[in-house]
């Protein structure tokens, strides 16, 4: 995608901006691209996976699977890219698939946004792994680009268990 997705003309919270937007996260994820993801953050952004049988709870008061600022965020990314990170090196090959794409709840320069996701992931000396489910985004205008200030993961699978470690970003 090139910037132009994001810049003026497109910084509305039209759905084929936000696609793109939403597009390019999964690609720059795949590609393990993950400082330029950080890019597509505001500088206040969060990141959850909640609990399968919580989705809608406050991270405040349920133990979540991921509950990260962006502190956190950052952190996360420098330890995933660390070759001494066990979980993740080498890093798991993932293709995510985006679909039903909904821009919902525009207010001024805010806006809530959904779509659906299945993430493959693939590691040397493992079953593929199928993670599915749907993402509920919090968009912001920040000069003339759309960022994620919230991105929250709900994952449709009853229980974790089966599935293995969540070590990369869904």
């Amino acid at each position: 995608m090139s910037k132009s997705a994001t810049t003026t003309n497109r910084a509305e919270f039209t759905r084929d901006a936000v696609e793109d937007l939403f597009f390019h996260e999964a690609e720059l994820l795949d590609a393990w691209k993950l400082d330029e993801w950080l890019g597509l953050l505001t500088e206040d952004a969060s990141y959850y996976v909640p609990p399968n049988d919580l989705p809608d709870a406050d991270a405040r008061y349920a133990l979540f699977t991921i509950a990260d600022d962006m502190m956190r965020l950052k952190e996360r990314i420098i330890r995933l890219k660390d070759p001494n990170c066990h979980a993740e090196y080498p890093h798991s090959r993932t293709r995510r698939l985006i679909s039903n794409i909904r821009v919902k709840d525009v207010d001024g320069d805010k806006a809530t946004a959904t779509a659906n996701f299945i993430v493959y992931r693939h590691r040397r000396h493992e079953a593929p792994r199928v993670f599915a489910g749907h993402y509920i985004y919090k968009l912001r205008r920040v000069g003339a680009e759309l960022k994620i200030a919230e991105r929250r993961a709900v994952l449709d699978a009853e229980e974790l268990g089966a599935m293995g470690a969540v070590s990369f970003i869904l």
